[in-house]
Order: structure tokens, then sequence, then C-alpha cells
């Protein structure tokens, strides 16, 4: 491994642990691993936390700690660490209520059409509801990158 491809590397392993991290407790959690689940947003441990956190220590590592391009990572991860517990954590909460309102609609669509004969099926996808992340589920993304981009800097 080259020096220059060092944090970029890091952000790698740090995602592709995390993603693997969530199939296993999923797995654990429902006795059963489904391999979406290694492409899906949401879950413990937040593999963009993950990816932000590993990336920044692998520059902080890189370049310095008291380097600009390291300050610049690191605001990174906050703002995606921030962003994955507060505007995804809303929009997954807000993905909830519309899925009520769906279901709402089509018991009122199924009496619809028992009353008359020509009346359409409403058709409507349900809305992904688990794409942000709790406290816990971000902490943990972070501390995985953390050690993900030690791991690799020490022992690579």
């Amino acid at each position: 491994m080259t020096v220059f491809s060092y944090p970029l590397w890091a952000a790698f392993f740090g995602n592709l642990s995390a993603q693997l991290a969530k199939a296993i407790i999923q797995g654990i959690q429902g006795r059963s691993i489904k391999p979406e689940v290694l492409f899906a947003s949401g879950g413990m441990p937040s593999s963009h936390s993950a990816t932000v956190s590993a990336l920044a220590m692998g520059v902080g590592l890189h370049d310095g700690f008291d380097s600009s391009v390291f300050t610049i990572a690191a605001v990174f991860a906050c703002v995606v660490a921030y962003d994955a517990m507060g505007v995804r954590l809303a929009a997954g909460r807000h993905a909830a209520a519309l899925n009520i309102i769906i279901e709402e609609l089509r018991a009122l669509s199924e009496l619809a059409r028992e009353k008359g004969p020509d009346r359409g099926r409403l058709v409507m996808q349900r809305f992904r509801e688990r794409i942000g992340h709790s406290l816990q589920e971000v902490f943990a993304g972070l501390l995985l990158g953390i050690l993900v981009a030690l791991g690799i800097y020490y022992y690579a």
C-alpha cells in the first residue's frame, strides 16, 4: 500500500467493516442474513460515520493532526455524523408516518372498490423507514472507523 493511498484505504475498509458488522448484527437479531443489508443505510453501526471517521483518522495519521487537510476531514466527519442523527433520522420518522397514511388510503381504496365495480386500486409503495441513526449507532460507527484506520496504519 502506498503512503498516498492510506486515507482512501482507511475510508474504504471503514465502510466495508461497518457494512459487514451491520449484516452480522442483523443476522444475529433476525436469525437470517439478507444480502441487501450490505448496501442499505440505517442500522448498527453507521457505515457513513465509520467511513468518515476512518478517513479523518487516516488523514490525521498521514498528514498530521495539525494539518489543514485533517481539519477539513474532521469537520466533514462531524457534518456527516450530525446529518445521520438529525436530518436522516427525521426523514425516517416522516417515512414511518407516511407509511401509516398509505396503509389507511389503501384500506379506504379497498372499501371504495367494494362499493363500486369500476373503482381502481390505489398503488403506492412504502417508504424505507430505516435511513437515519441513533446516537449509539453513530458513536459505534465513529469508533469502528477510528479503530479500522488505526489497525490499517499500524498493521499494514
